[in-house]
């Protein structure tokens, strides 16, 4: 515009765009870890429901979910069974072999599988137990488990009213909407969106097949090897430090300073 003006082909420049108030929020809709540590360590100030009668407490079943939702990114209603349609994971879906029950998967994993079918599109997956997921899972496996009781306790009727508490106890903020500048609650679907970015920031384009995206490539869905790049991606992602905890034996304790929690976890 500006070279026409100077040959005189444009008579008048255009009017510039009035100034916009600088935005203070980048609409971030994912956790950071330092958010994930907090929520980790803030399961451990988390009441005992009403009722409760389980060996273990309400918080060691919260952070094992946590570490669930960020290594899969599946819906609430996998974890906790809400609504008549939902399928959670049952222990029946739990496999300690190396070899996955779906035999069409050629890798073997030295912590086991698991099974779960996603809500919306019914698609069924065997995926992989890394290290962090085998030890969660088995710190909340009653001594008897019964095929066909759920893995998962303690997110009552409104799993996200939990959420909010345990995000309230751990001091994070609300997430700020960018165009309305309106605060919102973090929910649990939130947590799918933190596992599909720290996927494709570890493996580009991994998430697509760990979250059960539909896509529309047909190069993507007959040739692209998307099982074996899901399989890598989920056996190397770095853990949010909270997560090793357990493994290390410093679970009900600061893995830094070894300072107690005030619930310990008993």
């Amino acid at each position: 515009m500006s070279w026409g003006w100077e040959q005189d082909i444009v008579d008048v420049l255009p009017r510039f765009p009035k100034p916009k108030p600088q935005r203070n929020v980048a609409g971030r809709h994912y956790l950071t870890k330092a958010e994930i540590n907090a929520l980790h360590f803030a399961t451990h100030q988390m009441k005992r429901p009403r009722g409760w009668s389980h060996p273990h407490p309400v918080g060691r079943y919260w952070r094992c979910a946590l570490v669930v939702f960020f290594n899969y990114g599946v819906d609430t209603g996998t974890v906790w069974k809400t609504a008549s349609f939902h399928e959670p994971l049952l222990w029946r879906h739990i496999s300690w072999d190396r070899q996955s029950p779906d035999r069409q998967i050629k890798e073997q994993s030295p912590w086991g599988w698991l099974f779960y079918r996603r809500l919306k599109t019914g698609k069924t997956f065997y995926r992989p137990m890394n290290r962090t997921v085998h030890t969660h899972i088995k710190s909340i496996m009653p001594d008897n488990p019964l095929p066909d009781e759920p893995v998962f306790l303690g997110g009552g009727t409104r799993p996200n009213n939990r959420f909010r508490e345990l995000c309230r106890l751990a001091g994070i903020e609300p997430k700020t909407s960018v165009e309305i500048r309106e605060e919102n609650p973090w929910v649990l679907k939130d947590l799918r969106k933190t596992c599909a970015t720290y996927y494709d920031e570890h493996v580009p384009e991994s998430s697509v097949e760990i979250l059960g995206h539909s896509v529309g490539g047909v190069t993507y869905r007959h040739y692209a090897h998307r099982a074996p790049l899901a399989f890598k991606a989920i056996m190397t992602i770095p853990q949010p430090s909270a997560f090793s905890a357990l493994a290390k034996g410093f679970d009900g304790q600061c893995p830094c300073c070894r300072r107690r929690f005030p619930d310990g976890d008993g």
